[in-house]
Parts: structure tokens; sequence; C-alpha cells
């Protein structure tokens, strides 16, 4: 069992790795996308655009030069937000992120595009808030 804990650490390093390079990224995410899309038509070629994307994107690509300076702030933000101790927050924003990937899933799956659309508003409406609180306007 211990072999088995080594892979899977080793291949959790490998994708961290791929992940962190700014082309690996946008693949990832497109490719993300491209899988919400076969779950709500429900597309063999789209699931197998989705894995090849994957695929892709697990090899090596140059970094561009100069970087991506959006997807460097998104790279930055996640490796700290990593970085940073458990906390209740933390805590609260790691279960809205799972519960958010499971509820667009099932939302795709479903084929329902009111609920993705109250999903982006609950989403709009938190970025207000903390919009308000970065300008002074309310404290949380």
């Amino acid at each position: 069992m211990l072999g088995f804990d080594m892979v899977i650490t080793n291949l959790a390093a490998f994708v961290w790795k791929r992940h962190q390079s700014h082309w690996n990224w946008i693949i990832m995410l497109v490719s993300l996308f491209v899988l919400f899309m076969a779950l709500w038509m429900k597309s063999f070629f789209l699931t197998f655009s989705f894995i090849l994307g994957m695929a892709i994107s697990l090899k090596k690509l140059p970094d561009p030069v100069p970087p991506f300076a959006l997807v460097e702030k998104f790279l930055r933000h996640e490796r700290d937000w990593l970085a940073a101790p458990w906390s209740w927050k933390k805590g609260l924003q790691a279960f809205g992120i799972i519960a958010s990937v499971i509820y667009v899933f099932v939302c795709c799956w479903g084929e329902s595009l009111m609920l993705l659309l109250l999903l982006v508003g609950i989403y709009a409406n938190i970025a207000c808030v903390y919009g308000n609180k970065r300008m002074g306007i309310d404290d949380l």
C-alpha cells in the first residue's frame, strides 16, 4: 500500500507542476469548459475532446515571454490561498468551491440554464459585497 501512496504523491506533484505553467493552465481551463458542454449535451465526442485536452495539458509546454498577467495573477492567488493556514474562513471557501463544482456538474447534466444563472447571480452578489468591503462602504 505504501507504493500506491508514493505513486499518488508523484502523480499529484507532476500534475501540480504542469498546472503552474501558463499554457497548461489555459488548456486545462478550456478543457473544463468542454467537459461542461459534454455534460450538457451528453456528447461522447466532447467527452473525448475533454480527455484529449487534459492529456495535452500534461505535456511540457513553454512559458510565454512575457507571462500572461491575468493567468499569473490567478496562479499566484491559488498558491497564496493553498499556502495560507486553515481557518474557518478558508474551510468555508473550500466548501463553497467543492459545492459549486458539484452544483455546476448537476446543472450541466440536467441542462438547467436557470440554475446556472442563479449561481452566477450569487457569485455577482458575493463580488459586490467584497467590492463594497474593499471600498470601505460596508464593514463585514
